[in-house]
């Protein structure tokens, strides 16, 4: 299946919002000092002078307890506490928001449905299955928020979730594709460091060269991901809503998937019938050499395993495919989706407004999660709270694009968890051929997922 031309079109779009970020971040101290560089004043705006909301209508209701759940925005208690409840509730005591993670269903089934939901721009087909979603296009309008203020692929894809007609939530948050290695493995071997863009391809051969074992360490490579988040990155869709059924065996996908199989093929890299490494054996037993992964993840990922001053590394760009040299990890946001059945919904426009204030993103951009916003006072404290990029490479991850999703549908998340799986499994460890597996999930996916929907 070829990419639509409206992808396409989005796709030529982005190289612009990656070299702004870069030209935002270039030559920045990412220090602890950068945290005093607090933005004023519509300082250092871009020049549309886009401007913060201006709220025309101030909160007049009472007592208000909204229920916000989390789905898959990875939130802390201490995050939600400090980036959404606390700043709503020093402008409007009478706002109180508790947290859950409860799945949807199990809170709608029980009658008590969420006033606000928090989730990521591939999951929110989740969402709109429940019927959840308030389209917020006249609460931009009415209470003036500036969409010029954030990431144009971020209003982008929004736009074509909603198929251009609906705007479905309002961003907080944004990631950023990465590349992360161990400066020691590729020392102790004697491998040169990946470049600042690599594709594939290239970090293929580097992985080949890496996975071996010495004594009673067995070192790794690369660990790849998952089959969705590739078939996200090169923009291939798991349902034709024309077709409406879903489509895994395009040759696309057979090239995707074929690609993956040689990472997990190379020897050495299975453990047994295990495909699907941990991250801790990166972050923690320091014996993988490149992980590809998020950038807001790392200072998570850093302070649990407590290694983030125990081996040299480094990062650079997520790696692309080679036929896809501009575009890195798929375009990845969180947002806040309003509850079009809330009876207190007034209030929960108030927290979509509060998140997006150059103070809430302002700290959400401190505490090492990327500020939605074009705010270069904003991205320069990036990360400032824990000092984890001092003197890294961070620049070089904004020398490529954020990849634009395909279109996305309410299928995705099970069809993306079939194909993970059970598809990937097949062939790696069933040793089934890649065609014959995707079939055979195709089917499977039109069986069980599509036809009981």
């Amino acid at each position: 299946m070829e990419i639509s031309q409206l992808e396409e079109t989005n796709m030529n779009k982005y190289p612009i919002a990656a070299k702004s970020l870069a030209i935002l971040l270039i030559g920045a101290s990412l220090t602890a000092a950068c945290a005093k560089n607090e933005p004023t004043g519509g300082q250092n705006e871009p020049a549309s002078k886009a401007e913060a909301p201006k709220n025309t209508t101030e909160y007049k209701g009472g007592p208000a307890d909204l229920l916000v759940q989390d789905i898959n925005t990875g939130t802390t208690d201490e995050q939600f506490k400090k980036f959404f409840a606390d700043p709503i509730k020093a402008k409007y005591p009478q706002i109180n928001l508790v947290q859950t993670r409860d799945s949807l269903d199990k809170l709608l089934t029980a009658g008590t449905p969420p006033d606000i939901v928090l989730v990521s721009n591939p999951s929110l087909g989740t969402v709109q299955e429940a019927n959840v979603p308030e389209d917020l296009t006249q609460m931009i309008k009415t209470y003036g928020v500036n969409l010029q203020r954030f990431e144009p692929a971020i209003v982008d894809q929004l736009n074509q979730l909603g198929d251009n007609k609906a705007f479905y939530g309002i961003p907080f948050a944004m990631n950023y594709g990465v590349l992360t290695y161990n400066k020691d493995i590729f020392d102790k071997f004697g491998v040169p460091y990946p470049k600042d863009v690599n594709t594939w391809e290239e970090l293929y051969e580097k992985a080949n060269r890496l996975t071996r074992t010495e004594g009673d360490v067995k070192y790794i490579g690369i660990l790849p991901g998952a089959l969705s988040s590739m078939y996200w990155q090169y923009g291939v869709p798991v349902f034709d809503k024309t077709k409406k059924s879903a489509t895994l065996t395009s040759d696309q996908h057979v090239k995707v998937l074929t690609l993956l199989k040689q990472f997990f093929a190379t020897p050495g890299y299975m453990d047994k019938t295990t495909y699907a490494h941990s991250p801790n054996l990166f972050f923690k037993e320091q014996r993988v050499a490149m992980y590809p992964g998020w950038v807001a993840s790392l200072i998570s990922m850093f302070t649990t395993a407590g290694t983030k001053d125990s081996f040299k590394w480094d990062v650079v760009s997520h790696p692309t495919f080679g036929d896809k040299p501009n575009y890195g990890r798929s375009i990845d946001f969180h947002m806040a989706v309003v509850n079009k059945s809330s009876k207190n919904r007034e209030a929960a426009y108030q927290v979509l407004l509060s998140i997006i204030s150059d103070e809430v993103q302002t700290n959400i951009s401190k505490a090492g999660r990327m500020s939605v916003l074009k705010n270069e006072a904003i991205l320069n404290t990036f990360g400032a709270e824990s000092g984890l990029f001092e003197g890294k490479n961070l620049k070089a991850i904004f020398k490529v694009s954020p990849a634009p999703l395909p279109e996305a549908s309410k299928y995705d998340a099970k069809i993306n968890s079939l194909l993970n799986d059970e598809v990937v499994k097949d062939v790696m460890v069933n040793g089934t051929d890649i065609v014959s597996a995707l079939r055979k999930g195709e089917e499977k996916a039109n069986k069980e997922i599509v036809s009981v929907q």
